[in-house]
């Protein structure tokens, strides 16, 4: 690898013109030069096109119909020229020295595939809310939930060759279901936790896509669950029946 490798950031979008400005300038702003940036949008209404266009020459983008986040982002690794790759979602934020800092631990660690850190949770006013619970990468860890904040994640380009981009089956949890691909292609050392260190900020609000299709989420968990550990979590069973059995239920009264 390069002294100082390309490194090609991806964000899907599609109608997230409130918050997508303050994704791209913390992109822009990072302290690393050698950044690809890559904005995939799905053909928005609102007002992303007119802030993509006051960036023009800063950031490539293209708008157009897609099939959903997991294809934008595959399209965006399609356009990818980097050694490194990293995906923010246009509601996501990146912390200053995010990328020079995972560009340095893949230099000083060759053999490391994959590396991600802790991560924060921010409200739409992009307020710190509380901390993603991170956890050191296992598969065991991961036949239980997710441990990996997805902002915060990087990874060596040729671990796309490897195993594929994201399955566009997959509309709440492709993340999900990538790292564990990665987990079973590559060995747990080649996967590396930076702890203590926060590279992103996950934004969490009513509107979005967790939150809002709540009943889709464990019903993909629990599908990937029973794929790729033939079992599912007790913890996903008891809060689909909370959340989506008796959540549903209530509403009737």
């Amino acid at each position: 690898m390069q002294e100082k490798p390309l490194v090609s950031i991806i964000t899907p979008s599609f109608n997230q013109g409130v918050f997508i400005e303050e994704t791209i300038q913390s992109v822009l702003s990072q302290d690393y030069q050698a950044i690809e940036y890559i904005v995939v949008d799905g053909g928005s209404t609102d007002s992303t096109l007119e802030v993509l266009r006051r960036y023009d020459g800063n950031i490539r983008w293209i708008s157009e119909p897609d099939h959903g986040q997991a294809d934008a982002v595959n399209k965006g690794m399609r356009m990818a020229r980097g050694a490194i790759i990293g995906w923010l979602n246009s509601d996501d934020t990146y912390n200053p020295g995010a990328v020079g800092t995972a560009v340095k631990y893949f230099l000083a660690h060759p053999e490391i595939v994959m590396l991600y850190s802790d991560a924060y949770f921010i409200n739409k006013s992009s307020h710190i809310i509380g901390e993603y619970p991170t956890k050191g990468f296992a598969l065991k860890h991961l036949s239980r939930r997710c441990i990996i904040c997805q902002p915060s994640v990087f990874m060596r380009a040729n671990v796309i060759g490897d195993i594929g981009m994201l399955d566009t089956d997959l509309h709440t949890c492709m993340d999900y279901e990538y790292w564990i691909r990665i987990g079973k292609a590559f060995p747990q050392n080649r996967i590396a936790y930076i702890k203590g260190t926060y590279f992103a900020n996950s934004r969490v609000y009513r509107e979005n896509k967790t939150f809002g299709m709540r009943k889709k989420v464990y019903e993909e968990v629990m599908m990937m669950q029973r794929k790729y550990f033939g079992r599912i979590a007790t913890r996903w069973i008891y809060g689909y029946i909370k959340e989506v059995v008796i959540g549903l239920e209530a509403k009737k009264y």
